[in-house]
């Protein structure tokens, strides 16, 4: 068991990859999940690294990608899932709920069910450094309220519950919203196609949060789709521009962060530039170039490293290292501000002890969540919809 736990062999190899599976896509988002967790440890141990300390540009390259991949595979399977089939809408949805709800589901009576424990380790961490301090009655909340808008995936609209549990829910609630509406951006787009609707859509979110104000001002996270759409669209755009192979698309989706700008929530200009750069490496990284350019030297570069069998591990578990590493990661630093030595020590220091400690068994939990888990909830889901398929050519 504990040679498997370490195997660093891909995970899912077992199960059928896509067609025109990227391995690249899979280390891009492993990195961006590691790029969470070691964010989080950085502002728990009061470790002021620039950019790294700031994980919300993590979960924007999760965004990206989740844009991207949502429309190349909508696509790759148009020949034979309709756009405007109610089947495929339905098929979709089904797909992406057991993808992302097990798991949830688990670690959601985790946090709850621990979340006083949480809580008093969080509130530690808060007494120690004034720039740690945070809301920690949220983690020992366990209303039926709260439980009930989490369950059903209604805690996003709701800016009381949208991040009131100890893991990141606020992100997932959002990226439901995503899968929600998605079906419905694809008709869109296949009426108006990629610019006007990605255009039109990036400034209706504009329009309304402007509208209600008070609404949009009270949600402590961006877990609303208006906050983030534009990011989500601009990963469909970049798609876009790789299948048909035109840099245009990629210029459309430079303005997502533009219009994140206008609406004035969850952004300053420093991640307005930094998200221009998440857009623009991400078209780098995966459009054609002429072969002897430096920009394909540097993409084929970035491929090979982010294919490598590492890589590939960390996109594997990424899931579940995202939704489980804060309860590892603040019962750890809870007990090790207990001690006068750990909290006296330089701050790079603990931040290296902190991630020497936590990574290993984050990585290890969650090697066996997604096998467990994550890999069963995604079998559930296609069996469902073949038993689907089937019932539905039998009746025809």
């Amino acid at each position: 068991m504990i040679g498997n736990i370490f195997n660093l062999t891909p995970l899912g190899k077992q199960m059928s990859q896509p067609k025109n599976w990227a391995p690249e896509l899979d280390g891009l988002r492993g990195y961006a999940s590691l790029w969470v967790v070691l964010g989080h440890i950085c502002n728990l141990t009061n470790f002021n690294m620039p950019i790294l300390r700031t994980p919300s540009i993590g979960v924007d390259v999760f965004i990206l990608l989740s844009g991207y991949l949502m429309a190349k595979n909508y696509t790759e399977r148009q020949h034979f899932e309709p756009w405007d089939s109610p089947k495929t809408i339905t098929s979709f949805w089904l797909r992406r709920f057991f993808r992302i709800a097990p798991l949830f589901y688990i670690l959601l009576i985790v946090a709850v069910f621990f979340g006083d424990t949480f809580g008093y380790y969080r509130e530690l961490i808060s007494s120690v450094w004034i720039d740690a301090q945070a809301d920690t009655d949220k983690y020992g909340d366990t209303s039926f309220s709260n439980l009930l808008t989490h369950i059903s995936f209604m805690f996003g609209f709701l800016p009381y519950f949208s991040a009131r549990t100890a893991i990141p829910d606020w992100s997932i609630g959002l990226e439901m919203q995503y899968y929600a509406i998605f079906p419905f951006l694809m008709l869109l787009i296949m009426k108006f196609g990629y610019m006007r609707s990605s255009v039109v859509l990036m400034a209706s979110c504009v329009a309304v949060a402007y509208m209600a104000p008070e609404y949009f001002s009270s949600f402590p996270r961006p877990s609303m789709i208006i906050f983030k759409l534009p990011m989500f669209l601009a990963g469909m755009l970049i798609y876009k521009a790789v299948s048909d192979n035109k840099n245009h698309y990629v210029i459309i989706a430079m303005l997502a962060p533009l219009f994140s700008w206008f609406m004035g929530y969850f952004i300053s200009r420093g991640l307005v530039v930094i998200e221009v750069f998440l857009i623009i490496g991400l078209a780098a990284l995966l459009i054609k170039h002429g072969e002897n350019s430096i920009v394909n030297r540097f993409a084929i570069l970035g491929k090979s490293f982010l294919s490598t069998r590492l890589s590939r591990f960390l996109g594997e578990v990424s899931y579940s290292v995202y939704l489980l590493h804060l309860m590892i990661v603040i019962p750890t630093i809870g007990i090790l501000v207990q001690y006068s030595w750990f909290v006296d020590l330089p701050s790079a220091l603990r931040f290296l002890l902190v991630t020497a400690t936590v990574l290993p068994v984050t990585y290890a939990l969650s090697t066996l969540l997604f096998k467990y888990v994550e890999e069963k909830g995604i079998v559930l889901g296609k069996k469902l919809i073949k038993s689907r398929t089937v019932k539905t050519s039998e009746i025809a």
